[in-house]
């Protein structure tokens, strides 16, 4: 994490020295997105359990946003993020066994885990003029997040009727603060003189687990379109 984070931050002051700085601005972003996660098994007798959950678990639809700020040149720039975020996975849809009392009313479930975070994402920009007013770019970046909250979730279904049943995970075991990797590539827009939009594919694996020291454990990940309206302002260039 150390040498992620500095090699990060030695991109973003070497992106900052050398580029004529143009703009600063401020935003918002939304980043809906399918949340999935990647089982990391460090005990042989648990290949059996690790296979189950690999042709068992799906990803699930997701979402963050939040406020974006924004420091950029000509070729170059950085942003820094302020979200909320859900992310999570969820399990394939299943009969209800013959003994639960819960078959008297529905005939099947299906569990999903959800996880709630405050993430402070933070990237450099590289730019491509495409015209006056539209731009193509690529970014590198990192990023921390928060944990607030974990539930399962059960939706039961009968027909087309469901109901859905949400318990909070009270566990110490729960990673409080991960780190990610992230990239993305998109096009950005300028609305007008001040307001720009943006849009970009964007990728994002959360590289510690979710446990903080499980022998099974998941590394969730976030594979969406990030969608970002800005209000820029020209500042003085070096």
């Amino acid at each position: 994490m150390t040498r992620l984070t500095l090699l990060l931050f030695t991109l973003i002051l070497g992106c900052t020295t050398l580029m004529a700085q143009r703009y600063s601005g401020i935003g918002i972003n939304l980043f809906p997105q399918y949340s999935h996660r990647r089982i990391v098994n460090l005990d042989l007798n648990m290949l059996n359990q690790a296979d189950s959950l690999e042709n068992n678990e799906f990803a699930r639809p997701s979402y963050a946003t939040g406020l974006v700020l924004s420091y950029r040149g000509e070729k170059a720039g950085v942003q820094v993020g302020l979200n909320y975020s859900q992310t999570g996975y969820r399990g394939k849809r299943t009969p209800i066994a013959f003994n639960d009392p819960n078959r008297a009313n529905f005939d099947e479930e299906q569990y999903s885990f959800r996880a709630q975070n405050i993430e402070i994402p933070f990237s450099v920009l590289f730019y491509q003029t495409l015209s006056e007013k539209d731009d193509f770019y690529f970014s590198l970046g990192s990023g921390l997040s928060y944990n607030l909250s974990n539930q399962n979730i059960v939706t039961r279904f009968n027909g087309e009727t469901s109901a859905r049943e949400v318990n909070n995970i009270e566990n110490e075991d729960f990673r409080k603060v991960n780190y990610c990797f992230q990239t993305s590539m998109g096009w950005e827009h300028k609305l007008s003189e001040n307001m720009l939009f943006s849009i970009a594919p964007t990728f994002r694996l959360w590289l510690a687990g979710i446990y903080r020291d499980a022998l099974l454990n998941r590394n969730l990940y976030q594979f969406g379109i990030r969608a970002t309206v800005r209000f820029d302002r020209e500042v003085e260039r070096f």
